[in-house]
């Protein structure tokens, strides 16, 4: 198995900055990426960060900033 079948291609910043919102994507948090919703992007000191709402690892919703290297286009089925 390659690393690209393990962790999906990060957004590059045109194609994040390009995205309808809501917009569903997968993000890396708690250590596993796990399918969210992209409802915000913001631009920050370190960079563009996104606020993302997403099922945490007990099935408790959670929303959170998460940088952009961290967030990627959804699974394709």
């Amino acid at each position: 198995m390659t690393d690209s079948a393990v962790r999906p291609q990060v957004y590059d910043l045109r194609l994040f900055l390009q995205l309808s919102l809501p917009a569903h994507v997968a993000c890396w948090v708690d250590s596993a990426w796990r399918p969210a919703w992209l409802v915000s992007r913001l631009h920050c000191g370190d960079g563009w960060v996104g606020l993302v709402q997403y099922e945490g690892p007990t099935g408790q919703e959670h929303t959170a900033r998460v940088a952009l290297d961290r967030i990627a286009p959804p699974p394709r089925v």
